[in-house]
């Protein structure tokens, strides 16, 4: 694979390609010319979901906010007439506007009229409430059951428990259908950022006559009020996407169609890219070649220094490089409800073991900044005053190490205990990129002591695997659901979220307490000390090893206008468009 990156030749490239029919299936070999408004991008894995209910991974959304609506959205982009506003700021999607009530619990939203699905049928008030009754109904599964421990519509127990026994007729009164275009949601108590929640994919709004018909084939006939209508869908092959005349937003999209490929390997993505087959390469730029990218005026007219040095970038007369913090966060999970990980002198140790430093600059090529606990830099919340926990330090990883039992007894520099050798699976996603990490993981903590085998799985399943606490020690990030610390804390920290985004199975009553206390505050002044004070409960118990927030640098072609890097929504693209 090293030498993806010297091949001149789109014909040698492409058989090259087509020989690794594991990586790259025949039938998408690679992107076909056309001369129609067609956007072209790649994704390394194929999409586990397209049903709303089932989308919680950044893949699966990056498609599916191009077909479905909620009843809001974040600010897609900052214009002169908007200039001073936020991205995260909400603003009206099919709720053309909504009102709460004096005590904060009841949101009355008003619909717009002449909204329709892409099968014809206009969008009505009752497809809302079938909509969030469908995520809210225990037999369905919803991976986002979750957000109801927060967005909690009154009488949610007593309509769960009745759908459990099998009463599927049972209402959610609490969803008012007021009159064709209008709907309201009352909730057991007041949350300050329940407008974030209903933002989240879970909540776009579908058609009950189409799930009805389809069943759990729905993910395949996705169907929604969307810019984009889904026409195609291979799967681990590619996806395909057209163009919504009936779209509700005047002159949106300009695109015609939406191609995803997908291209496990990085460097045929690349290659693709650089032949002008991609409008914009997916990050990360491929570590071998990222050097080589940021030093071609071709692509990036500032040179190699100039951009590293400037922390946002989107300036096409300079640089065909977009580049950006994100709100996200990489760590390493451990499962601390087993072995080794059920001690946290051996989390600490670990940390101390593993020398993130050196990941940023080696395997990511300067393309993050060390995480200080759980929140990412610039996040709301965000302590940027806390030091970065546990520093390289072998000798006191060693040490912690001896101090909760484990020794080289035998003298063949593995540790053990109780007569078991310390010997562990690495599980990361299928990437070079991680591939890379799993490396260092692993030489690091073969200094430690530790016998590390790695090993790589396809997205989806590799999402099922850590879910089902199959993985000990595993390679995980967060990109932010909404812009407030509960995404990030109570969502993935909260024992009442084990089994679903809590993948460490961290358990902590105090922890649990502070972030009860503060999502059901609406005073951010007192809301925000709370939250510190839990983060660094967390970062003190080291359920995670904290590694980075990711500093992205997206590629994109020059005659694309209109892509940017969103904090909350990766890729929009119902506004870009092509200009050859």
């Amino acid at each position: 694979m090293k030498l993806l990156p010297k091949l001149r030749s789109l014909r040698t490239a492409l058989a090259l390609c087509c020989s690794l029919s594991l990586l790259a299936p025949l039938s998408a070999c690679h992107p076909e010319y056309t001369d129609r408004a067609v956007y072209r991008s790649a994704f390394e894995g194929d999409v586990p979901s397209l049903d709303p209910i089932q989308i919680g991974d950044t893949q699966s959304h990056d498609v599916a906010h191009n077909i479905y609506n909620g009843l809001v959205r974040y600010r897609p982009e900052i214009t002169e007439a908007n200039s001073g506003q936020e991205l995260s700021d909400l603003v009206p999607d099919l709720a053309e506007s909504w009102q709460v009530s004096e005590d904060g619990r009841t949101y009355t939203f008003k619909l717009r009229q002449g909204v329709k699905f892409h099968h014809g049928r206009e969008l009505e008030a009752a497809d809302v409430k079938y909509s969030f009754e469908r995520l809210a109904d225990p037999g369905n599964a919803s991976r986002g059951m979750w957000t109801l421990n927060a967005l909690r519509f009154e009488g949610l127990d007593a309509f769960q428990e009745a759908r459990e026994a099998g009463n599927k007729e049972v209402s959610l009164d609490s969803i008012q259908v007021l009159d064709k275009y209008t709907v309201s949601l009352t909730l057991e108590r007041v949350i300050p950022f329940a407008l974030h929640v209903l933002a989240m994919s879970y909540y776009y709004i579908v058609p009950r006559e189409v799930v009805e018909q389809y069943g759990d084939q729905f993910t395949f006939n996705a169907t929604g009020t969307g810019p984009f209508k889904l026409r195609e869908w291979k799967p681990n092959q590619r996806l395909v996407l057209t163009k919504n005349e009936d779209f509700f937003r005047a002159g949106e999209p300009h695109l015609d169609e939406l191609r995803f490929y997908i291209v496990p390997d990085e460097n045929i993505r690349l290659l693709w890219f650089e032949n002008g087959e991609l409008e914009h390469l997916e990050p990360p730029i491929p570590a071998a070649s990222f050097d080589r990218i940021l030093s071609d005026p071709k692509w990036n007219k500032m040179g190699n220094d100039a951009i590293r040095k400037i922390e946002r970038v989107n300036d096409p007369e300079r640089s065909q490089i977009i580049k950006d913090r994100e709100w996200t966060i990489q760590y390493l999970g451990l499962d601390t409800a087993d072995k080794p990980f059920n001690d946290k002198r051996v989390r600490k140790a670990f940390n101390y073991a593993i020398n993130k430093r050196k990941i940023i600059d080696v395997v990511r090529n300067g393309r993050g900044v060390e995480a200080r606990g759980v929140l990412p830099h610039g996040f709301p919340g965000f302590k940027p005053d806390r030091p970065v926990p546990y520093p390289y330090d072998l000798k006191k990883a060693k040490a912690l190490m001896a101090e909760a039992g484990w020794r080289d007894s035998n003298g063949d520099g593995i540790l053990d205990k109780d007569g078991e050798a310390l010997k562990l699976t690495f599980w990361h996603n299928q990437s070079a990129i991680y591939a890379m990490l799993g490396a260092a993981v692993q030489s690091d903590l073969r200094e430690l002591g530790v016998d590390v085998d790695v090993r790589a799985m396809e997205w989806a399943s590799y999402i099922e695997k850590v879910k089902r606490n199959e993985a000990k020690i595993f390679r995980f990030g967060w990109a932010a659901d909404y812009p407030d610390p509960d995404n990030y804390l109570w969502t993935l920290f909260h024992s009442q979220n084990i089994g679903q985004d809590n993948v460490s199975r961290y358990s902590n009553p105090a922890f649990d307490a502070l972030v009860d206390k503060a999502r059901n505050l609406t005073d951010w002044e007192q809301r925000k000390p709370l939250y510190q004070q839990a983060e660094s409960m967390i970062v003190e118990d080291a359920p995670w090893i904290f590694l980075y927030t990711n500093i992205e640098y997206k590629l994109v072609q020059p005659y694309v206008k209109g892509q940017q890097m969103h904090p909350l929504i990766r890729n929009e693209l119902a506004m870009v468009k092509l200009e050859r």
